[in-house]
């Protein structure tokens, strides 16, 4: 018993003064008295999972219903725990708003990385099995379907999409899915894309097979839908191309939306501009290992890439697991782009971002 309560006034001492809820002081406790408990968080059940694809895993969920619902398109972060942590990944909902609506069901379309750490563990869940799902997040919707729109799709992109799709009633103006797949064998999703397209003439879906038409093909089919309003989701290098095939044929930027998952960690300015690299020394019983950062990366991740192991739980900034000592040096806080002073003070290595040399003690 002295061990916990030794972590728990440890884990205390860190929040103090830097949590917003109550009830966050207190989470080790809690989590002590209900086990998988996670502030602002909510619980789901899965019902069923079946496989979509031979790598998409579609999971099936019973949702709280404290669950505030989502806007078709957006992503929920879904949190497991795994070894004595908790580890979370953002997935799209790929399930019409009227199967939550009637029966507080959701749909997860996930893509297995059989070498990754989380989606394994997806395979794995029995039915009943309860897990954590945020508030529903992004702002990747269908912001006026009563405008001709062109959807481009490819890989896990095809997710949220299908959510947008399948979950509108009134269609008011004709719109284009384009799928990128390699085969429909590996399209997700597709019988009940296939099956809207059959009931309703306003929307066109387009399989394009990644193994026998090039992407300039693809490009060339979009360039006669200049005018209209272009959603892009899939693999960031494909998109990129998508992209710049559309903003180079008279497209512009306001007409395009591209969803993106996640925090965005973007490298400061200065750094892209003068090429610099940054470097940090991390120090553990005394001993300071100095290691190149990535600035794209936040700290713990570059910690993690070098072979240090610090402490950590969620990776969201929500556990204060990984609080640590910057002794100097600035860095910007990821969810809100805050600066840091430059003198010492505590700092969330999974939330913080480099932007001068630092010095951290783990």
């Amino acid at each position: 018993m002295k061990p916990f309560l030794s972590r728990l006034w440890r884990n205390f001492c860190l929040m103090l003064g830097n949590q917003s809820s109550l009830t966050l002081y207190f989470l080790p406790l809690l989590q002590r008295l209900a086990s998988g408990f996670l502030p602002g968080q909510y619980r789901a059940s899965l019902l069923c999972r079946q496989w979509q694809t031979a790598d998409m895993l579609q999971l099936s969920f019973n949702v709280s219903g404290r669950w505030p619902g989502f806007v078709p398109g957006q992503h929920v972060l879904l949190t497991l725990q795994h070894n004595g942590r908790y580890i979370s990944r953002p997935f799209s909902i790929c399930s019409p708003l009227s199967l939550w609506q009637s029966q507080q069901h959701i749909q997860l379309c996930c893509k297995i990385n059989r070498a990754g750490e989380f989606t394994p563990l997806l395979n794995q869940l029995k039915n009943g099995a309860v897990v954590n799902i945020s508030k529903a997040q992004g702002d990747f919707y269908w912001q006026q379907p009563a405008t001709a729109a062109v959807f481009v799709a490819a890989g896990s992109g095809i997710t949220p999409v299908a959510a947008m799709l399948l979950s509108q009633r009134h269609w008011l103006a004709p719109v284009s899915l384009f799928y990128r797949c390699r085969g429909s064998e590996n399209a997700a999703l597709l019988s009940e894309l296939t099956q809207l397209a059959a009931r309703q003439p306003l929307f066109t879906l387009t399989l394009s097979d990644s193994r026998t038409e090039p992407a300039e093909t693809l490009q060339q089919q979009l360039m006669t839908n200049s005018s209209k309003q272009f959603y892009l989701c899939g693999p960031a290098g494909f998109m990129q191309q998508i992209r710049t095939a559309l903003t180079n044929s008279g497209v512009s930027a306001a007409q395009i939306r591209q969803e993106q998952f996640g925090l965005a960690i973007a490298a400061p300015a200065e750094h892209m501009a003068a090429g610099l690299q940054l470097s940090a020394s991390f120090i553990r019983a005394g001993i300071s290992t100095q290691v190149t950062l990535n600035p794209q990366q936040s700290l713990l991740q570059n910690a993690e890439q070098h072979g240090l192991a610090p402490r950590f739980g969620c990776r969201m900034g929500v556990c204060f697991q990984c609080v640590c000592d910057k002794v100097s040096g600035q860095v910007r806080d990821i969810r809100s782009g805050a600066l840091s002073g430059h003198g010492a003070e505590q700092i969330q290595l999974c939330v913080s971002q480099p932007v001068t040399e630092l010095v951290i003690k783990l």
